[in-house]
């Protein structure tokens, strides 16, 4: 099976760029021939992907080319594919029910939307009018081979993995005041886009370590995890058996909750080899329809 997956950017270590990431490697995997297309192409991303025999490439290199199935998302990509293939059936991935980015397309040869977790299903359905029976829930791809239990011993720092944008500037403070009441250390890893890390490391309990793509050690080393909205990060934490804290916040950043989780009975759903399948299992079903 010939599949393009395309997205806005694939370039750096952000939650939709490390979906698409691992996804087209599980996929590879699984016998599929991979393309991805981006707006952004850049290193790392490009050479991981490369490296497990997916091409990438910019859209203008789409000519002449076809695939079975686009799996796209971001909304001015999935426009763009749909205008480029009118006819090629597209399933549609939805990140986020509070980015702007993420708003779906409605298009005949859309055949399915995924959602990532419960909210944006909900969000999809109540306020998108997108059909309930059109909508597949499937989980965050996560490679449960880098992520699982070890014998590290717990060292005393909450883990917040995501990009420094206002999303997360409220929820990095109060981690910040809930660190310093519990004695412990607030490890950020990620990229400083809105420049408010000097403001944080005035706390000397905050570590900050650039984007990189081996974070593993650092979760299961990990007290706790934190992130907003179900990301990565919880995930990740929970496969190795660290609880995370999970804040839910508005299209400003301004948190509406917080909670702290343990890891769920039904963690193999976000292993990548199980979220490989269910993806495989919908391309199927939407060539045939």
């Amino acid at each position: 099976m010939k599949v393009l997956i395309g997205c806005l950017s694939f370039k750096e270590f952000t939650g939709s760029e490390m979906y698409v990431y691992e996804l087209s490697k599980k996929l590879v995997q699984l016998g599929c021939e991979v393309t991805i297309t981006a707006a952004v192409i850049g290193s790392p991303m490009q050479e991981l992907a490369q490296s497990n025999a997916v091409q990438v490439i910019p859209p203008f290199q789409l000519a002449n080319r076809e695939f079975d199935i686009i799996h796209c998302q971001h909304t001015p990509v999935v426009e763009m594919l749909c205008r480029v293939y009118p006819n090629t059936p597209k399933v549609c991935t939805i990140h986020s029910e509070i980015i702007l980015l993420e708003e779906p397309v409605k298009h005949p040869s859309i055949v399915a939307y995924i959602s990532i977790r419960k909210s944006i299903y909900d969000w999809l359905v109540t306020e998108k009018n997108i059909l309930p029976n059109s909508i597949w829930s499937i989980n965050n791809p996560i490679d449960e081979s880098r992520f699982k239990p070890t014998n590290l011993a717990l060292r005393p720092y909450v883990l917040f993995v995501g990009t420094l944008d206002f999303l997360r500037k409220e929820t990095l403070f109060d981690l910040v005041d809930y660190t310093i009441k519990e004695k412990l250390q607030l490890m950020v890893v990620g990229k400083d886009s809105q420049g408010y890390l000097s403001e944080l490391e005035k706390n000397s309990n905050v570590v900050y370590l650039k984007p990189q793509f081996n974070v593993e050690y650092f979760v299961q080393n990990a007290y706790q995890t934190a992130g907003i909205m179900l990301g990565r990060t919880t995930i990740e934490g929970w496969m190795c058996g660290r609880s995370g804290w999970i804040y839910d916040v508005d299209a400003k950043g301004h948190i509406k909750s917080k909670e702290l989780f343990d890891t769920p009975d039904d963690i193999e759903n976000y292993h990548s080899t199980y979220v490989g399948n269910k993806i495989l299992e919908l391309y199927k079903k939407s060539i045939n329809k």
